[in-house]
């Protein structure tokens, strides 16, 4: 199947793979990516674990694909971000490719920023702090593909050794802790864009995140009103939809699944088949593709009427654009 997503007016090429998983585990031509691991919150502090800023971003996985001579980034669903790949290759292509280059069987796994990243929140803030304005990146972990899944994940000092080695920006780190208050007063000089923090042991086997939100009555002051939110309610609800990943918070309990967007690319390739012999039908294979893309979102969550109304004309616009593009390819 092919998974690119995000490609309008971002062109990487079709990739054909196979989400082996529904929690992200991909096959992308012979090479599979494991799946970021889904993070539980912190209960308690044992023995020395380094805690690390989480950033208000989105999760890619960055692989290195040798018949495509080129790095892809991968979001948590296991689907290939055109958007994403697109803007990373344009800005860091040299930074990262040498690191690919000296390192084929590793993973980057980064925090994506900045104001053309699907998560653009806070950007003026990243513009400011450490100059990043399209787009920017924060490396906060590595998979070694050569070892096996529970000795994944490189250990701290590793971590931190080939990052400098490569040149590459590492996710600010908060230091070592052992003990919980000092962690949470810690977090009180955190600024507010961030989330809170992602706390692991010092060789990577545990990896678990404390959010202010975990907390409010220690982090009151800094847990984001719903007002501040930059992307409407019902576009994020998409975004991370098609993406294959929940946002609890808002009503959607899991993305969508591969079956179910394997689906979606027969309709899209079957509409086209249709309007293509006859214009006439545009009106209706688009409302059957609305209908069937409204049907699978609630079975996904759970959300009011006014929502609902808000996310079927954002999907009457996708499937609008993709009419758009079968009538700009019959007139090439």
């Amino acid at each position: 199947m092919n998974l690119i997503v995000n490609s309008d007016g971002y062109r990487i090429g079709g990739i054909d793979g196979e989400i082996l998983s529904t929690n992200g585990r991909v096959k992308i031509l012979d090479v599979e990516i494991p799946p970021y691991p889904k993070l539980l919150h912190l209960p308690k502090i044992e023995g020395k674990m380094i805690a690390q800023v989480k950033i208000h971003g989105y999760n890619v996985r960055l692989s290195y694909i040798p018949k495509l001579e080129n790095f892809i980034a991968v979001l948590r669903g296991g689907y290939v971000c055109a958007k994403t790949t697109f803007l990373l290759r344009e800005h860091f292509s040299d930074l990262f490719m040498k690191f690919f280059k000296e390192n084929p069987k590793k993973i980057l796994c980064i925090e994506v920023v900045g104001r053309k990243s699907l998560a653009n929140v806070h950007s003026d803030y990243f513009k400011e702090k450490y100059d990043f304005d399209e787009i920017g990146y924060f490396v906060f972990d590595i998979m070694d593909l050569e070892k096996s899944e529970g000795d994944r994940f490189l250990g701290f000092e590793d971590l931190e050794g080939m990052c400098k080695k490569y040149n590459l920006g590492i996710i600010p780190v908060e230091g070592v802790f052992e003990d919980i208050n000092d962690l949470n007063n810690a977090m009180q000089k955190i600024p507010d864009v961030f989330e809170g923090v992602v706390v692991k042991s010092l060789d990577g086997r545990e990896i678990m995140k404390y959010r202010f939100d975990d907390k409010p009555d220690l982090f009151g002051d800094k847990i984001p009103k719903r007002e501040k939110r930059i992307m409407p309610p019902e576009e994020s609800i998409l975004a991370h939809f098609f993406q294959g990943y929940e946002e609890q918070e808002l009503g959607l309990y899991s993305g969508i699944f591969p079956e179910e967007m394997n689906d979606y690319g027969k309709r899209i390739d079957g509409m086209k088949d249709v309007i293509l012999k006859d214009k006439s039908k545009i009106g209706e294979e688009s409302d059957k593709i609305v209908d069937f893309l409204m049907d699978t979102i609630k079975t996904h969550g759970r959300f009011d009427d006014d929502i609902l109304k808000k996310i079927e004309k954002l999907f009457k616009n996708k499937i609008g654009g993709e009419v758009g593009k079968i009538l700009r390819l019959e007139r090439r």
